[in-house]
């Protein structure tokens, strides 16, 4: 009998091992409720940020748009990007939707009441704080943890990609992913 020593992955994102058990959650969508259990079977790329963001959310998209573009599209259909609008007082479904449909077709934009925002953050660890206004616009931001969470088939957390993670690396992690 021969043994083969075998490498465990190196991810460029910080792995969840063992997978974190997620809660499940449903917000609304411009085609109506999206539960994120409707995702079992797919890795799921899960973003928390809000469409008036003027740099971070935008860069954050992008990339994961270029991350996914450098997979075969087999491999690229194993993933679904969902990014949720913390911003419940302007990002309608319509607004969240018609922001990530500007980076991917295939992304899901949601949102939902304060209540239901104030608990998916709760159980997923997301920060967030609407800022004052500005005085003479009415524009606020919205200060928020910049993650990517990814989510394994099964609805558990095994990776996460802090805000400056770069395409490449992205791509190679989501490669491991789609290997498994």
């Amino acid at each position: 009998m021969i043994y083969k020593r075998i490498k465990a992955p190196v991810y460029n994102g910080i792995a969840i091992d063992p997978p974190k058990a997620m809660s499940g959650f449903t917000l609304q969508s411009v085609n109506g409720p999206v539960s994120l259990e409707s995702f079992r079977g797919k890795y799921v790329l899960l973003y928390f940020g809000y469409t008036s963001c003027p740099d971070v959310c935008p860069l954050t998209l992008a990339t994961l748009t270029e991350a996914l573009s450098k997979l075969d599209s087999k491999k690229a259909s194993d993933f679904q990007v969902i990014f949720v609008s913390v911003d419940y007082k302007r990002d309608t479904p319509e607004v969240s939707n018609a922001f990530v449909k500007k980076f991917n077709p295939s992304f899901i934009g949601l949102s939902g009441t304060e209540d239901q925002i104030n608990q998916v953050t709760k159980e997923y660890g997301i920060y967030y704080k609407f800022n004052p206004p500005d005085p003479t616009t009415g524009y606020y931001s919205v200060d928020h943890t910049a993650i990517v969470m990814v989510l394994n088939p099964n609805g558990g957390l095994v990776l996460t990609w802090p805000f400056g993670t770069q395409p490449d690396q992205e791509t190679s992690d989501l490669d491991i992913l789609a290997n498994r």
